[in-house]
């Protein structure tokens, strides 16, 4: 009864992992100011089309395809001592949870940017 989410766990570590070091390794072309805090008139990268974008999209398009085939399962007939019911109920719970995390800080970054740029063009 455990193979499927301990195999669901394994995945999730790996994928998560993986697309993780997408995002960070976008973090040199980020420009800090002496405290520490990113400079938005130096890093337009939270303007632009990014990695981070692309992984996004995956991830919501994982899940979709997640809750697909759980769906599919469901309708077969399976019960949750099924280990696909299993993986698919734990990807979909883990993927929904990443691909909203990371889109809502993609967003607060850009207000955030947009915010610091548009007080300074009036200072």
């Amino acid at each position: 009864m455990i193979l499927g989410w301990l195999i669901s766990t394994i995945v999730a570590a790996i994928l998560g992992t993986i697309l993780a070091a997408f995002i960070m390794t976008m973090n040199k072309k980020v420009v800090r100011d002496k405290r520490g805090e990113i400079d938005f008139s130096k890093s337009d990268i939270y303007f632009h089309w990014t990695r981070w974008d692309y992984v996004i999209i995956f991830t919501a398009v994982y899940t979709f395809l997640c809750i697909t085939g759980l769906l599919l399962f469901l309708l077969r007939g399976d019960n949750i001592d099924s280990p696909w019911i299993q993986f698919f109920i734990h990807q979909t719970f883990v993927f929904s949870l990443i691909t909203s995390i990371w889109f809502i800080t993609r967003i607060a970054f850009v207000f955030k940017g947009i915010k610091e740029r548009w007080s300074d063009e009036f200072r």
